[in-house]
């Protein structure tokens, strides 16, 4: 079976690739020694020939995820992947997972655009979208009594607020007030002394402080968001989605200088968020934004394997800055 999960909600699609896998080592697998992830910005013909033709010592069934595969720059890749997509799609023995982000197919060469549309015309394509405020709502009455919790309609108003459609952060605040607000509903008190409004403030802070190489003042930022009852994989999906921002910014504006209500407009964000980035993206080089993104990244695809601790991590990268 062949599965594509893209769009740019990366909350809802890693919750759904959660719920693949778990479903995979209930039934196949346990220990998992049947998963495979792998790496699709940087994987070579041979590695994913191996993994995904491979058999197992432990079961014939296996599951291999192929995580961001159209960022990778070796175009031979996709000839091989979609040889293997054709093999593999009549059969049950194999589940093959490509779990992407927002693509964008104008961008794509003519052997990812074969794998991209023949990939659509699967049976098991699903596409996470940005929700709208009505839907955001909607995700988050169902979270908060999923975890147990009530909530007045005009806390939740007030939550969303002050989180936006940010699925990672709003999770993150759910989970404090389900628990703050055991057996009682969640009310505007609660919200506003447990969600700050200065979250996305703090992220640009600690944006700055990369690129003053500050370690001092990143150490700092990353210990208050710690404090602050954030996890550490929503710090990690906010500096990564903040670097990826001013490296967007970076770009155009070396190829052909726009103003910021263009810039707006071209990378469907708010006026506040290009302000605040284009004004960081002066602090870098083109290729100090590349290796910041990229080492985000690494530890976003680590984390997903468990092979890292992800708050050590982050410690780590803060305290190496020079």
């Amino acid at each position: 079976m062949i599965f594509l999960l893209h769009g740019a909600d990366s909350f809802r699609r890693q919750q759904k690739l959660n719920e693949l896998k778990q479903r995979f080592m209930s039934a196949i697998d346990s220990l998992g020694q049947s998963l495979i992830i792998l790496d699709g910005r940087q994987t070579s013909d041979a590695e994913l020939q191996e993994k995904i033709s491979s058999g197992s010592l432990f079961t014939k069934k296996r599951m291999v995820i192929v995580e961001d595969i159209f960022s990778n720059k070796n175009e031979a890749i996709f000839e091989t992947a979609w040889q293997l997509c054709k093999k593999n799609s009549g059969t049950e023995d194999n589940a093959l997972i490509f779990n992407e982000n927002e693509i964008t197919v104008s961008k794509l060469k003519t052997g990812a655009k074969k794998l991209y549309n023949w990939l659509l015309q699967q049976p098991f394509v699903q596409e996470f979208k940005l929700l709208n405020n009505a839907q955001v709502l909607n995700f988050a009455q169902k979270e908060i009594e999923n975890q147990g919790g009530k909530i007045s309609p005009n806390a939740l108003s007030l939550l969303i607020a002050r989180t936006g459609n940010d699925l990672w952060r709003l999770n993150n605040e759910i989970q404090k007030l389900t628990a703050a607000g055991k057996n009682k509903i969640i009310d505007e008190s609660l919200i506003q002394a447990l969600v700050k409004n200065e979250v996305e403030d703090n992220i640009f802070a600690l944006t700055d402080a990369f690129g003053y190489k500050n370690s001092k003042l990143a150490l700092k930022l990353l210990e208050e968001q710690f404090i602050a009852g954030l996890s550490a994989e929503y710090i990690l999906a906010m500096c990564q989605r903040q670097f990826k921002i001013i490296l967007q910014i970076k770009q155009i504006q070396n190829q052909n200088r726009l103003s910021e209500a263009q810039l707006a407009s071209q990378l469907k964000l708010h006026p506040f968020v290009i302000k605040k980035s284009n004004s960081q993206a002066n602090k870098f080089s083109l290729n100090e934004l590349d290796h910041y993104f990229q080492t985000f990244l690494e530890l976003d695809y680590k984390n997903k394997q468990g092979k890292t601790d992800l708050k050590s991590e982050l410690y780590a990268l803060a305290a190496s800055l020079s």
